[in-house]
């Protein structure tokens, strides 16, 4: 079965209580399913002015930025009419502080399996801490479908990314 999840405060998403899984099967406890993701990695760029000149020098001042961008629904009623979690557990987590003593730069991991490059396990080692911000979520109540909502969440790394000759692995 192919899963993915975000997660909080903690290293490992196999060990977390506190997660949102979606794709865990056709009907799920909470049928959350990821539509779509996006993702960008912003280079910082110094514009060095060259007056009476053709072009602007321009410095690489290396990443500025990486968000994901995480588009998806939940069919927010059961056939049990019981309500899914997730609004409840996502208008918490964005209540709550999205930092903690244990997790200083980010207490939220991400685990697509589909488009693994992004992954990322909230990490605790002096000097080298990272971890995903949730920078927003927006709630869509599509009218179409009833009980179906829709969402859109922006995530943002934050922290110790690698060096140079690294792979750029954030799960480890």
């Amino acid at each position: 079965m192919v899963v993915s999840y975000i997660w909080r405060d903690n290293a490992s998403r196999s060990s977390s209580t506190d997660k949102i899984s979606f794709e865990t099967g056709t009907v799920t406890d909470d049928q959350g399913h990821i539509h779509q993701s996006e993702f960008k990695i912003t280079t910082a760029l110094a514009d060095n002015e060259k007056p009476n000149a053709k072009l602007n020098e321009l410095q690489d001042t290396q990443v500025d930025s990486i968000t994901v961008i995480v588009t998806g629904s939940i069919h927010n009623w059961q056939t049990n009419g019981t309500q899914s979690t997730i609004p409840q557990k996502v208008k918490q987590w964005m209540c709550d502080k999205k930092t903690s003593t244990s997790f200083t730069k980010g207490r939220f991991g991400l685990e697509l399996y589909d488009f693994p490059s992004f992954n990322v396990n909230p990490k605790n080692t002096s000097g080298l801490e990272r971890g995903y911000i949730i920078q927003d979520w927006t709630w869509i109540r599509d009218g179409d479908i009833q009980g179906k909502s829709s969402f859109i969440a922006t995530l943002r790394l934050n922290g110790y990314i690698g060096a140079e000759s690294s792979t750029y692995d954030w799960t480890s």
